[in-house]
């Protein structure tokens, strides 16, 4: 009884482990999100709220909170200089949501709450890829709205956050590219 027990309980284990490592996403299962993919997804009548989207690189937000510490609901706050900073990380490979489409731009969700972030296509570095867009660029930073609050976002492997790209499965962009139809044939007189 013991050993049917024991068993159970590795088995169990080996399962749950199993599980966990299958949700983590491979690059190499990846491809960047172009205007191309997204004409043909619309173009295919796919919803872009069903897409799985992830950031291909890490995002670092930050905002300066000044020398009193305040509540923080998104993110952590850190002490920097005798300022009060609060940083919100978005890891390389973080999957997200499209919460809307307004035109070519998509806006992104890594968490619930008010925190969209916007991709679109036409960065310097990625002209056809889906990249973070920004208002006032700045030594390879830009400012966003994040959380209902204004953050300086840079990023967090590279030097300049417009080389931040969307991601999707290639398996989503196989099926779009995939078209199969079998012929019957023809006999003569019919």
């Amino acid at each position: 009884m013991r050993r049917i027990h024991g068993i159970l309980i590795v088995s169990s284990l080996v399962l749950s482990l199993s599980s966990c490592s299958s949700s983590k996403v491979s690059r190499s299962s990846l491809v960047p999100f172009t205007k191309d993919l997204k004409q043909k997804l619309e173009g295919g009548n796919i919803d872009l709220k069903q897409v799985q989207f992830y950031v291909d690189q890490k995002i670092v937000l930050e905002r300066n909170l000044g020398d009193q510490k305040v509540e923080v609901t998104s993110g952590v706050v850190k002490l920097e200089n005798g300022k009060y900073i609060n940083e919100v990380i978005i890891p390389a490979l973080t999957p997200g949501i499209c919460e809307g489409v307004e035109g070519d731009k998509l806006m992104i969700s890594f968490e619930k709450g008010n925190n969209n972030l916007p991709f679109g296509p036409g960065s310097g570095y990625t002209f056809n890829e889906y990249s973070l867009y920004g208002v006032e660029w700045k030594n390879g930073t830009t400012a966003v709205m994040y959380d209902s609050n204004k953050f300086r976002a840079h990023c967090g492997s590279c030097q300049d956050v417009a080389s931040v790209t969307l991601l999707i499965r290639k398996n989503v962009k196989d099926k779009l590219e995939h078209k199969s139809r079998t012929l019957k044939g023809r006999t003569v007189g019919k």
